[in-house]
């Protein structure tokens, strides 16, 4: 059992790198977008969104699916308080993964309404999440 733990452990980490790497890589190609016209900026949006559509998509369902194995194989952590603050950025994640979804949609009807800030912000808190989730994870403080 222990090392089949390992290996959804070393798939969870990698699920996760996926589905980040993904939503900070589109924040910073739709910064980009403000900046062109016409078909380029067109573009940019389809593939956004197709990218969305399944590598991001793909990488947060692996993510919770590995994790709900994960919790299968040590539900003690439910009780560790790390553990409810790692949820709850979790949850966090999520509301920006599908926030950031429907924005990509919006954009598609309106491409002038962007701003460069609003994805630099993004991948900043993506990446603050991503920090904040890791070292929950790996010193597991409380």
């Amino acid at each position: 059992m222990y090392a089949l733990r390992g290996y959804i452990l070393a798939l969870h980490i990698f699920s996760v790198v996926f589905w980040m790497g993904g939503l900070m890589m589109i924040a910073s190609l739709l910064a980009r977008v403000p900046e062109e016209v016409g078909l380029p900026k067109e573009r940019f949006l389809g593939v956004a969104r197709g990218l969305f559509e399944t590598t991001i998509n793909l990488g947060a369902a692996m993510t919770i699916v590995l994790g709900l194995l994960l919790l299968l194989t040590n539900p003690k952590v439910l009780w560790q308080g790390w553990f409810h603050a790692k949820l709850l950025l979790v949850a966090v994640l999520l509301f920006y993964h599908v926030r950031f979804y429907r924005r990509i949609m919006f954009l598609e009807d309106n491409p002038s309404e962007s701003t460069r800030r609003e994805y630099r912000v993004i991948h900043g808190l993506v990446s603050l999440l991503l920090i904040a989730i890791l070292m929950l994870a790996v010193t597991k403080p409380f």
